[in-house]
């Protein structure tokens, strides 16, 4: 049940990142996927694993808005924000959290800090006024 779990989100994963469905790259992900090494320590329990993946892929459309709210605005402002984590000790709960943070354009991780937090960079979008000022 682990390795099936594990294979078809590291192939949902590489669907993602190469935006390609057709069959040889199914083949090639598939492959990629069970190829790359498991983790050593215990699988997580699915009533950590179960909301991590979906926060992780209802992430997606909501990247996709962000991806189109940054193509309209005249500019972005960065600050260093901390978003809280599951607290989950499991890798693979981590590396989801992570990704859902992350997958957006506005946001990536800089690191994990003590009780369980992300440190985050984030881009918060600029709408200057469409009349030529920069309000």
């Amino acid at each position: 049940m682990s390795l099936l779990l594990t294979t078809a989100l590291r192939l949902a994963l590489w669907l993602l990142l190469t935006a390609d469905l057709t069959p040889m790259n199914l083949a090639i992900g598939l492959v990629v996927a069970l190829l790359l090494p498991r983790g050593a320590g215990p699988a997580p329990p699915l009533r950590e694993l179960l909301p991590a993946l979906g926060a992780a892929f209802a992430a997606i459309p909501q990247a996709y808005g962000e991806a189109f709210a940054l193509m309209l605005a005249r500019g972005a402002r960065g600050r260093i924000v901390t978003v809280a984590g599951s607290g989950s000790s499991f890798d693979l709960v981590r590396v989801l959290e992570v990704f859902r943070i992350t997958l957006t354009p506005l946001t990536l991780v800089l690191g994990f800090e003590p009780g369980g937090r992300y440190r985050v960079h984030e881009l918060e979008p600029h709408r200057g006024r469409r009349n030529g000022g920069t309000g």
